[in-house]
């Protein structure tokens, strides 16, 4: 996570605007941090899927979801990529469009696991 807030910050991000999910434990702090991203006061967080799962409510100004791992559920996919396309979103529309971006990592198994959630998903639809 460090490298990656250094990336920003490098590229102009201030760091005021870069939060980290661990760093909040309590619910207070954590309502305390949506508020600020759903004010666009924090412009990027950075957490896991366990801990920014369900109740993690910060999608008023979300335009960008960025997946730099795989998860290993279909259901864990469609929650971190539902975030943001919904209601609640100050920015949607029935043609709403949120960019989503995933990763892999050359040389690993990344691409692999990308393709193995995508047949997961598509075995239950």
């Amino acid at each position: 996570y460090e490298d990656i807030r250094q990336k920003l910050i490098d590229r102009g991000v201030p760091p005021e605007q870069i939060a980290f999910i661990h760093d909040y434990n309590t619910d207070l702090q954590k309502a305390s941090l949506f508020a600020k991203v759903n004010r666009g006061d924090v412009r990027i967080l950075l957490g896991s899927t366990k801990k920014m799962g369900a109740g993690t409510n910060v999608q008023k100004k979300l335009v960008a979801l960025h997946n730099l791992d795989v998860p290993w559920k279909p259901s864990d996919l469609e929650q971190r990529n539902g975030r943001g396309v919904r209601q609640g979103n100050e920015f949607w529309t029935p043609e709403f469009e949120m960019d989503i971006f995933n990763y892999a990592t050359e040389k690993t198994y990344d691409a692999r696991m990308w393709e193995i959630v995508e047949q997961k998903a598509t075995a239950l639809d």
